[in-house]
């Protein structure tokens, strides 16, 4: 779509090279800038002497300007060689934008807005692009709270330009927004009852902006009491019959008249008002081309607006929207005009002003993207962040070499960035970087074709992902990084990355219950390491635990750990912990298959042995400061104090496990504890029936679809209500599929026989 010749390539590349060498000249110290410019000077005073004879006066010239280029490029070259310093702290969450000064023509559904809003609570704002919808839902915002302490904003404006955020993630994002855990859902309807318990009664307006479908937004409570709600964006489905959405047409000639004659000034616009005319019908009533070409003719006044007119009644319809635009990118300077052919190609929607001079290979971009910006090109959109305008998306060149090495310098930009943040989590600056780059970080591991040389730096990203998601208990989206990851190793021929990213899918799949897809990836992971001597550790844990949950072979479990304890590096206190935790387990495996055979004093043996080694698991996780593992090591020490029929004490460890999982912001964890205690208390015929549901519902929508956990709650439910017992047996039978048609533990064949009773 835009072609940059040959002169300003290199134009672009000499520019390029001075302003890195500029931006490391200070690297070279005091000493090394006045040895520098001692020899400027005195090239320079020779240069005088030599103008009247001597040595040849060009290559005194040549000296003159190349010295402080190589002297940069050289300190360039040493600092490649050091590690690369953190990077800047983000200190705030994304902020309300600030007034739209001097809307033009929109006070009619200022006021509509604002009297549907303070009416019904939720106001529905549709405009198609361009027609300044944002820039109306802003204006009403800042109408409705004044206070910036009232005003709570999401930008729902994902990074992939080809998908729209999932309704998942836009009720995780709307969460983070209202500072509530996003992990804690599963689906969007579960964070309905969290935006009215975060909003009523405060006086807040909620804006969202850029909203794209309704069925993103369709979870929304339909009122607030004492608060206000504004969706903004361009549907592209209806909503209800009971939300009334405020359309955005056209700007009546008068308000685009007035508009484009803003950015002309009084004085250019007056003689000529028919052409004034003229230029606002071919901008058909758009506020955003409206004012690209009044900023286009306020840059460029020697062109008459008759000769502009004249240009676009010679073209169609279709055609006149681009023709200003085209002739804005043949103004653009050679840098500004390489950022903009790079941005247009790039899979990702929007990047950060760091990310676009990493595309360059530059310092700084910002003089780049405020001439981009200038003539309506870009988009400065989430504070730092610069977006292509939609009208050429996907118009840029891509998969050239200069395109692919760009990419190499953003994925590595990327790379350096995630993996300095996630050594911060879970610092409140590292949250917010991540809150605001985790989609194109996925992005960035999501493209189709990694460019080469790019492994390590994916991996680095997809490493701190697993990091960010693990924190916020976002399974859904660890699993897809980790499959991305896979896929690009494989492509890229890195086969240690790749067994790592299936193991890392395998130990997900596991926690979520599916110990078919689990073996699978073991299965791929293990292939990658031709010998099991050359295994991991992890990869001995993972063995371990598929085997557990595929069955009860004791012995080649146990096997798998002593292999784990043997791989594990001395001094790790924390895998110490999770090799105890893990015998443990084995030894309640085999006692609960002992009781249920009528061996009750060999099962008490195995369970006091279990207590003994999971006291020491605790420890060892208190020391190694890990609270996930030590969460563990307290709920196993609960079910074993139960076993043994000591309720008290199986409290107090739930009550701990509880407390460490809280803290983890494991929702996954605290919902099994949930289920541990409503199982002892039906043990128990003093507690009322309907504090045993109260639990097994509020730890039912935190489980994942499948698994023991989900299916013993249905279990539970179906036997204590008993009027929806089909409908707690079928979901309590589809928990369990994951185990249809392979080897599966006792356990899990008892409680399929239990459900199948109801």
């Amino acid at each position: 779509m835009t072609e940059i010749s040959r002169r300003e390539r290199l134009s672009f590349r000499l520019s390029r090279l001075y302003r890195r060498a500029a931006a490391h000249l200070p690297e070279l110290g005091i000493g090394g800038v006045l040895t520098v410019g001692g020899t400027i000077l005195i090239l320079q005073e020779e240069l005088i002497k030599q103008l009247i004879g001597g040595f040849p006066t060009w290559l005194l010239i040549v000296l003159v300007l190349v010295v402080p280029v190589v002297a940069g490029v050289l300190t360039y070259l040493v600092r490649r060689r050091r590690p690369e310093p953190g990077p800047r702290p983000v200190l705030a969450a994304m902020p309300f934008p600030d007034r739209v000064d001097g809307l033009v023509g929109r006070d009619a559904e200022l006021r509509r807005i604002k009297e549907e809003a303070l009416e019904h609570g939720i106001v529905v704002v549709h405009g198609g692009i361009g027609l300044g919808t944002s820039s109306v839902a802003i204006q009403a915002g800042w109408d409705l709270a004044g206070e910036e302490r009232k005003q709570r904003y999401a930008d729902l404006r994902g990074p992939d330009r080809d998908r729209p955020e999932t309704p998942l993630s836009v009720a995780q994002r709307v969460l983070r927004t209202l500072n509530r855990p996003p992990g804690g859902i599963q689906e969007p309807q579960d964070a309905t009852a969290q935006v009215i318990e975060a909003l009523t009664g405060t006086g807040c307006v909620l804006l969202l902006d850029n909203v794209s479908s309704w069925s993103q937004v369709e979870w929304l409570p339909t009122r607030v009491p004492g608060a206000h709600v504004v969706v903004a964006g361009t549907l592209t489905d209806p909503p209800p019959q009971h939300v009334q959405p405020i359309q955005l047409g056209p700007l009546a000639p008068d308000a685009g008249r007035a508009l484009l004659t803003r950015h002309l000034g009084a004085e250019r616009g007056s003689p000529d008002p028919k052409a004034l005319d003229l230029l606002v019908d071919s901008c058909l009533g758009s506020p955003l081309e409206i004012v690209r070409v009044g900023r286009w003719l306020a840059g460029n006044p020697n062109v008459p607006l008759q000769t502009l007119v004249d240009d676009l009644r010679s073209l169609s319809v279709a055609d006149t929207l681009d023709f200003v635009l085209g002739l804005s990118v043949k103004q653009l300077r050679p840098t500004a005009k390489q950022l903009f052919v790079l941005l247009a190609g790039l899979p990702i929607a929007e990047v950060d002003h760091q990310a676009a001079a990493a595309l360059l290979g530059v310092p700084s971009a910002a003089d780049a993207i405020n001439e981009l910006a200038e003539l309506g090109l870009v988009e400065n959109v989430r504070m730092t962040r610069v977006r292509v305008s939609s009208a050429f998306r996907g118009g840029g060149a891509d998969s050239t070499p200069r395109e692919v090495a760009a990419w190499r310098r953003l994925v590595e930009h990327f790379g350096e960035q995630a993996g300095a943040y996630a050594e911060r989590l879970p610092a409140e600056e590292a949250r917010t970087w991540f809150a605001m780059e985790d989609r194109v970080l996925l992005q960035v591991l999501a493209r189709k074709a990694p460019a080469p040389r790019t492994g390590r730096a994916l991996a680095r990203i997809a490493d701190a992902l697993e990091t960010w998601f693990r924190l916020e208990q976002r399974h859904e989206d660890r699993l897809r990084a980790a499959a991305e990851l896979a896929r690009a190793a494989e492509a890229l021929g890195d086969e240690p990355v790749q067994a790592t990213a299936e193991l890392r899918q395998c130990a997900i799949l596991l926690t979520s219950g599916d110990p078919r897809k689990a073996r699978q990836h073991f299965n791929r992971s293990a292939a990658l390491r031709v010998r099991v001597e050359s295994w991991p550790a992890e990869l001995h844990l993972a063995h371990a635990a598929i085997l557990l949950s595929g069955g009860d072979e004791f012995t080649a479990v146990e096997s798998a750990l002593v292999r784990y304890g043997q791989a594990l590096a001395g001094g790790d206190v924390l895998g110490q912990a999770i090799r105890l935790a893990n015998v443990a387990a084995l030894l309640m495996r085999r006692g609960q298959t002992l009781d249920h055979d009528d061996r009750g004093p060999e099962a008490r043996s195995l369970y006091t042995n279990a207590r003994v080694v999971l006291f020491q698991a605790v420890d060892l996780a208190r020391r190694a400061g890990e609270p996930a593992t030590g969460a563990h090591a307290q709920e196993l020490l609960a079910l074993a104090h139960h076993y043994l029929g000591q309720g008290h004490d199986a409290g107090l460890h739930l009550d701990e496990a509880e407390r460490l999982y809280a803290g983890a912001a494991d929702e996954l964890g605290r919902a099994r504890c949930l289920v541990h205690r409503a199982g002892i208390m039906l043990e128990d015929p003093r507690h009322a029936a309907d504090a045993v549901v109260a639990l097994l519902e509020e730890a039912e929508p935190r489980l994942p679809q499948a698994g023991v956990s989900t299916a013993l709650v249905h279990l539970h439910l179906g036997r204590l209500r008993r009027e929806r017992a089909a409908e707690h047996q079928e979901a309590g039978l589809e928990a369990l599929s994951p185990w249809d048609g392979i080897a599966e533990p006792r356990q899990v064949s008892e409680l399929r026989a239990l459900l199948s009773a109801l």
